[in-house]
């Protein structure tokens, strides 16, 4: 499969409500299908601190915000090569 292929990442992925450890395996295959420059908004009931330290290792940018419903907002970018 080359790169033309693959299927974009979602803008956004809502992991409320689903089963541990579901909502961390999905938000790194997300994740891990980035391209350079491309961005992702994951949705979570808190804040997945064994998701940051796998998105640090990953070497993605990543920035926390709360929701409105009381969750959390994360958007991940993987940064351009180069």
């Amino acid at each position: 499969m080359t790169a033309d292929d693959a299927t974009p990442p979602p803008v956004e992925l809502d992991l409320r409500g689903l089963p541990a450890p579901e909502p961390l395996l999905r938000a790194l295959d997300a994740v891990d299908t980035l391209s350079p420059g491309q961005g992702l908004t994951l949705l979570t009931p808190l804040l997945p601190r064994p998701l940051l330290a796998e998105l640090d290792a990953r070497g993605l940018r990543w920035q926390v915000s709360d929701c409105a419903d009381g969750g959390t907002r994360i958007h991940v970018e993987r940064p351009e090569s180069g």
